[in-house]
């Protein structure tokens, strides 16, 4: 929040609104940023340290067989909030205190840069929603053919595309509807990761229940053949990736034919495609709580491989990485009969091959949007209710600058000086490399 064009008594009263509207007095505000400062939390920040210590090796043994956007975003990262690439100074108008916030990286590798990207797309996704049941659907491809995608990143596309098809072929082809153009609106956010980190590309789609028509309108629809879907799907999915392989990779092309009949064979219900039981005991396949599976899809939406949380230690003398994950299997079992949480002990560079592998190409939309929910459909939702008031929406987007989100989360702020007032900023004093700092 810039306040350099206010006198001090108005700094010093948005100090203030700001802690009350949180609950906290100024020596509170102080003393929860004495907590969070580097030297108090030596925890924090465990990829952006690791990738600090291990990348130069790193980079000078695998550096031909990089991705240019794995190198881009690594090293944007590791830069993140470093003073000596860039700051913004922040001067208190009643004392000589002072505060100095590094540069953001806006990698697409970076966990803090990624909370505000999450919470971005979070509204983004609830701006575009009408008012209606939607349901969640998850698609997965088998083992088998997830190599295809990793050599072959463009099939990430086709992925997208294949699973809008499968709706779309699903609509338009039930009984007594053949005639019409019916047409749903989609939104899909793509994982390639699972919790044990391995390579397992899938798609999470939002399904409105509700679909248009040619004329602009609209009709319920809400009973989704789901074995139809999965047969659907597998059939699309297997004729795109011959179609690809075909043109682009002669090689695995007469790998992929025998495959793929043997994938029809073993699959004769089609790819595994469900509606997951999500937190909060929404149930398999039923109308959802909307609101509920939008705050738990946009929850993933761009997160890292891993949260920090789950990397137990790094043993730099061992140049081991110990770090622990709870199985899938888990989900659906009772206590007795679970699993449990997985700690692995391996290897920092097999550590980071793990990571790495998860970034996305430069301009590769994690989070798409098809049908009507499409930003060039010619179909009109303008008048149809949406599911978020625009003033809830604005409030969101207030929520998202960084000091308040500080706020938000770690009860601090480190714009409010310790003498009550609210820091302004000084771009003179600040420290802006032409290139952007890290960037």
């Amino acid at each position: 929040m810039n306040t350099s064009y206010l006198p001090n008594n108005d700094a010093r009263n948005i100090a203030l609104a700001l802690m009350a509207k949180h609950g906290l007095s100024i020596h509170e505000n102080q003393l929860n940023q004495s907590k969070h400062l580097k030297i108090n939390r030596k925890d924090s920040r465990k990829i952006q340290a690791l990738f600090s210590t291990y990348w130069p090796a790193f980079k000078s043994i695998y550096q031909d067989k990089l991705r240019p956007s794995i190198t881009d975003n690594i090293e944007k990262m590791i830069k993140c909030h470093d003073l000596s690439f860039g700051y913004i100074m922040h001067e208190c108008p009643n004392c000589d205190n002072f505060y100095l916030s590094g540069l953001s990286c806006h990698s697409r590798f970076c966990s803090s840069c990624n909370q505000k990207y999450r919470e971005d797309r979070t509204v983004e996704i609830k701006s575009k929603l009408i008012k209606a049941n939607h349901r969640h659907f998850v698609f997965t491809i088998p083992s088998e053919l997830r190599k295809y995608f990793r050599i072959h990143r463009k099939l990430l596309d086709t992925l997208f595309s294949v699973v809008n098809l499968s709706f779309v072929t699903l609509i338009r082809t039930s009984k007594k509807r053949k005639e019409e153009k019916w047409t749903p609106g989609l939104v899909s956010i793509i994982h390639t990761f699972g919790r044990d980190l391995k390579w397992n590309p899938h798609i999470h789609v939002l399904v409105a229940e509700k679909v248009f028509d040619s004329y602009n309108k609209f009709h319920k629809y809400s009973y989704f053949h789901f074995d139809s879907l999965k047969k659907i799907f597998m059939y699309q999915l297997l004729n795109h990736i011959y179609a690809y392989l075909k043109v682009h990779d002669k090689k695995l092309f007469n790998e992929f034919i025998p495959l793929s009949k043997y994938l029809v064979k073993n699959y004769p219900h089609g790819f595994y495609t469900f509606g997951p039981e999500l937190e909060g005991g929404i149930k398999n396949n039923t109308r959802l709580s909307i609101k509920a599976v939008v705050d738990y899809i946009a929850r993933y939406a761009s997160h890292p491989p891993i949260a920090e949380s789950r990397i137990l230690n790094i043993d730099e003398e061992k140049n081991l990485v110990t770090w622990v994950y709870t199985p899938h299997e888990d989900d659906h079992k009772s206590t007795k009969d679970k699993i449990g949480p997985q700690e692995i002990t391996e290897p920092v560079f097999d550590f980071m091959k793990r990571l790495i592998v998860h970034i996305p190409d430069k301009h590769f939309h994690l989070i798409r949007y098809y049908g009507f929910y499409a930003n060039h459909s010619s179909i009109d939702t303008s008048t149809h209710l949406s599911l978020y008031d625009k003033s809830y929406l604005t409030s969101m987007r207030k929520n998202f600058k960084w000091e308040r989100m500080l706020l938000a989360v770690y009860k601090f702020s480190p714009l409010i000086c310790s003498c009550g007032y609210h820091m302004k900023v000084n771009l003179d004093s600040s420290y802006l490399p032409k290139n952007g700092g890290p960037t």
